[in-house]
């Protein structure tokens, strides 16, 4: 009985041990607001007001806070769970006497240079958080000052280490009226060794895309449109497109790249770019990701499929352009059938419809204009 009666006394202390210790591991909840050594780190605030302005995140910590939980998944696989503290962003426009639905689109930019620009239609449907906790404690060094959360979004729209935030208002760009097809384009184009993890695939660069295929001048070009097959889409700045590659072989191709761009802004399976007036197809991405269609033997995508992918302008004539540099010109009334996209026995995108004047073929096929 004794022996019993010490046994049960040391198991009451081993328990007790073990609960005290437990307690001082855990670190009591940070309440918002509360001051922290990070409170004088700045952000610079941009589209506001007539000039920049910067803030800090102790002025974020005068604003009433929420907290919500919120996950995701990043890139490599890997979830991430937050319960992230912070005001919403509309609270801090409302000092503006704005609210994120007035933006077209909300750029927020890193330390390390990585940035992304939330569209409107997030903007519409998902609260912004400042988030500067996190689960009750402070965020990591590496996350400071805020975090952006936006929950029911990817994670690449969590943006860490926030310095920046630009809101931009209106969208000035004019449908497309040309669409270049990148599997035949990029067969005109140098192509370079490029180093991704242990393979060595081939890569165009993005400067070289534009320069022969659009104006890349155009002084209405501030945002470069990019959208992948599995559908995501990104606004790009005109300088991180322009110093770019698209490597067009390996994993994961097409794939927008640049060893001086963070992972998280490099972009696979790429669908489609928009620049300026022109737009940019990866016929063998559309494959994976629109409907197919069939005219006679051949399957491929239907012309309006493409036509509704980029929103390409209307139009009453459209010319046909192959690799060679041989092109035709076709009414609305023309194409018939609507007209299809497929692949030659090359691998090329061709085109092919039947109308009142008969059937047009155009191989290899490389652009489509738009005329009045």
């Amino acid at each position: 009985m004794k022996v019993g009666y010490m046994k049960l006394q040391l198991l009451l202390i081993i328990l007790l041990l073990v609960v005290t210790m437990t307690a001082c591991d855990q670190k009591a909840a940070t309440p918002a607001g509360a001051p922290g050594k990070w409170d004088s780190e700045k952000i610079v605030v941009h589209g506001l007001q007539e000039q920049d302005f910067e803030i800090t995140l102790g002025d974020l910590k005068k604003l009433p806070a929420v907290t919500r939980r919120a996950e995701s998944t990043r890139a490599n696989g890997k979830k991430i769970k937050v319960d992230a503290t912070g005001p919403l962003l509309d609270t801090f426009l409302q000092q503006y006497g704005k609210t994120q639905k007035d933006f077209s689109c909300v750029r927020f930019s890193a330390k390390d240079k990585y940035s992304i620009a939330v569209p409107h239609d997030i903007l519409v449907n998902r609260p912004v958080i400042l988030s500067y906790i996190n689960k009750g404690q402070p965020l990591e060094d590496d996350a400071q000052p805020v975090q952006v959360v936006i929950p029911g979004e990817r994670a690449m729209y969590w943006v860490g280490s926030m310095n920046r935030m630009d809101f931009e208002t209106g969208d000035s760009r004019k449908p497309a009226n040309k669409v270049v097809f990148l599997d035949t384009a990029a067969r005109n184009l140098p192509q370079g060794d490029y180093q991704y993890y242990d393979s060595v695939d081939q890569a165009i660069k993005t400067q070289d895309l534009i320069a022969k295929y659009a104006d890349i001048n155009d002084p209405t070009v501030a945002r470069v449109f990019m959208k992948a097959g599995d559908g995501l889409q990104k606004n790009e700045t005109k300088t991180n497109f322009l110093s770019a590659f698209i490597k067009m072989t390996g994993q994961e191709a097409p794939k927008f790249l640049a060893p001086q761009l963070p992972q998280g802004m490099h972009i696979k399976g790429l669908l489609l770019i928009i620049y300026g007036r022109t737009a940019i197809f990866n016929y063998a991405e559309g494959t994976t990701c629109l409907p197919k269609q069939t005219f006679e033997d051949k399957e491929g995508i239907a012309f309006s499929q493409i036509v509704k992918q980029i929103g390409l302008a209307g139009g009453n004539r459209y010319k046909f352009t192959s690799a060679d540099g041989k092109s035709i010109e076709l009414a609305t009334t023309d194409l018939g059938n609507g007209g299809l996209i497929y692949q030659n026995d090359q691998g090329a995108p061709a085109f092919i419809c039947t109308g009142p004047s008969g059937k047009k073929m155009v191989d290899e096929l490389l652009s489509i204009e738009v005329l009045p």
